[in-house]
This record gives C-alpha cells, structure tokens and sequence, in this order.
C-alpha cells in the first residue's frame, strides 16, 4: 500500500502516529508493505526523510516490526531520490526491502509524476535501474504498460541487465 497523504494544513506528526494507531496490535494474516510514492508534497512516504520518520512511528507500533517495504523504482526517481545506493539508503531506514516494483518513468527526476512505462524509453538511467533490481536482492514485479507482451519485453530487457 502507498504511505498516504495529508491535507496541506494538516501536521506531518499527526499521520505519522495514526499509521503507529493503525498497525498498533493489528494482526495481519498477510505481509503489510508500504510502498514509496512518487508525488505529493505531503506524502507520508515520499522522500527518505519522511519515510525514516514513519519508520519510527512504526516502530513504536504493537507489530510494527512485521510491516515491510515495497521500493518502486519510478515512484523513488519521479520522487527526487537517486537511484544510485537507493537500496542502502532504504535499508539504513527500514532495515529490509521485501519487494521491488520495478518501472521506467515518464517524467524526469523530482517531477511527483507516478506514470511507469517501459524500460528505456523513459528518463530512468538502464544501467542504474538494474543496479536497484541486484542490489534489493528481493522479489521484483515489473509494472510497465503493453498488457503480457510489453512486460514480456520489458522481463527480457531487465534479465538480460540483473543477470
């Protein structure tokens, strides 16, 4: 799930302690992973610094320790985090990474825009993209536009990088 949103006038604190009321004591029967978003001035979960903050209310949660992460590589570059060392950033903060959505971005870097598409024919270096995909060592879903056969593609272009 994506980490939210708050109203412009609303206090980063306070959505960082309802998602710690949230997980406080939820059994989940399912994995919970939060995903980083690409936009929003007030996202919950965009730049590093804001999700390290919502680390630390989960922390503070009965059961926070079971909530994982998601690292979509568009929403990190449209969300102005490089993607070089990305994965160790990630890891210093939440201490795990459980999933990759991996995708090209429509939009250069820092633009808030959440539009995937397809490897290299977006502004995400190919090179660096891969390096995500080896470093996170995790699980990867390739969400890219085309329907089966534009992910097929895109499945090959991104086995033939990661090896």
């Amino acid at each position: 799930m994506h980490g939210g949103h708050l109203g412009k006038d609303e206090e980063a604190a306070i959505g960082f302690d309802n998602w710690r009321k949230c997980i406080d004591g939820l059994r989940m029967p399912v994995p919970l992973l939060i995903e980083n978003t690409a936009g929003g001035d007030n996202a919950m979960a965009r730049r590093l610094e804001a999700i390290g903050r919502l680390w630390d209310a989960l922390g503070a949660a009965e059961g926070g320790d079971t909530v994982g992460f998601c690292l979509d590589t568009c929403h990190a570059h449209a969300g102005g985090n490089d993607l070089s060392g990305v994965v160790d950033r990630v890891r210093a903060i939440t201490g795990r990474i459980d999933l990759v959505h991996a995708n090209d971005s429509r939009d250069l870097f820092d633009s808030g825009a959440d539009r995937h598409t397809n490897f290299g024919s977006g502004h995400i270096d190919g090179p660096a993209l891969a390096e995500v995909v080896r470093a996170a060592g995790a699980p990867v879903v390739v969400e890219t536009p085309g329907g089966a056969a534009g992910q097929r593609a895109d499945i090959d272009w991104l086995r033939s990088r990661v090896g």
